[in-house]
């Protein structure tokens, strides 16, 4: 099974995002933790995430153990006794016939690809920080709704409180919060593309659903953030619960601007009455 370019460069942008070497076996971990086909596995890396401890040692330790569970139950290799080096590790995880000279050659060339689209080609859809869609690539969702001529129900959140957490921590501090909220937000709607309208502001347009059906999802989205424990880098200093807001409004035949704008309106209502909760 060859592993297509995008899920690539998923697995190399959760490792530059988590500050996690580049290496055969981090890859390797990262794209059987991307697949979500592994359940101890994928409770273990989110579970350091949340406790801020997800270290090239840790990552390291929970891909070796996960193949040497794969070793014991006889998956991913017709030799079960064979030792759980590195090499026979980034195999299994990787699930594909290429050595790991070969794993280490593509990790390499993904990398160059990465680094050259920095100083070239932009992603003219996309988010660079959060890799959510852009204005540019909410266009095209919001397109297709109008093509369908689909009622739908907007959603716009924002983080509570992010000018203060900048001024207080550092602006890396704010985008490792808005990176993971994004990424609460594509757990939270798993059939539709967050968008990052500005700045603090995230919008998810669903259609076909009642409020009611948005606004789970949309408190899903803020108990998953409020839950996640982010710490600074370093110190290991937690910084305190992080929330957000959200507001809904269903299109009525209105331009989308304006639906945009009624959201906003809504949404800085909730943030002034002290955050944490969705209006309606």
């Amino acid at each position: 099974m060859r592993i297509d370019f995008d899920h690539a460069r998923e697995a190399l942008a959760f490792l530059e995002y988590n500050q996690l070497e580049p290496n055969a076996l981090n890859y390797a971990t990262a794209l059987a933790y991307l697949s979500k086909a592994y359940g101890n596995l994928s409770d273990d890396v989110k579970t350091s995430i949340d406790k801020g401890e997800l270290s090239d040692t840790r990552f390291a330790e929970i891909g070796r153990r996960h193949a040497a569970e794969i070793a014991d139950r006889g998956e991913g290799s017709q030799d079960a006794e064979a030792p759980a080096d590195e090499a026979s590790i980034a195999e299994r995880l990787a699930a594909t016939e290429r050595s790991v000279a070969e794993l280490r050659e593509q990790v390499a060339a993904l990398l160059a690809t990465v680094e050259h689209s920095r100083g070239g080609a932009v992603d003219a859809e996309h988010d660079e920080l959060t890799h959510a869609l852009n204005q540019t690539g909410a266009r095209r969702v919001l397109d297709q709704i109008a093509a369908q001529d689909q009622r739908y129900v907007l959603v716009m959140f924002g983080i509570d409180k992010l000018v203060g957490i900048n001024r207080q921590y550092g602006n890396s501090v704010g985008d490792n919060i808005l990176n993971a909220f994004a990424s609460k937000l594509a757990n939270s709607f798993p059939e539709h593309e967050a968008i990052r309208w500005s700045g603090n502001e995230f919008i998810v347009a669903v259609p076909g659903q009642t409020r009611a059906a948005v606004l789970a999802q949309a408190e899903e989205a803020l108990l998953l953030l409020e839950r996640r424990k982010f710490k600074l880098r370093g110190s290991g200093e937690a910084i305190g619960k992080v929330t957000a807001s959200a507001a809904i409004v269903a299109d009525q035949n209105n331009d989308v601007q304006w639906v945009i704008e009624e959201a906003r309106a809504k949404l800085q209502g909730a943030m002034l009455s002290g955050g944490n909760r969705v209006a309606v």
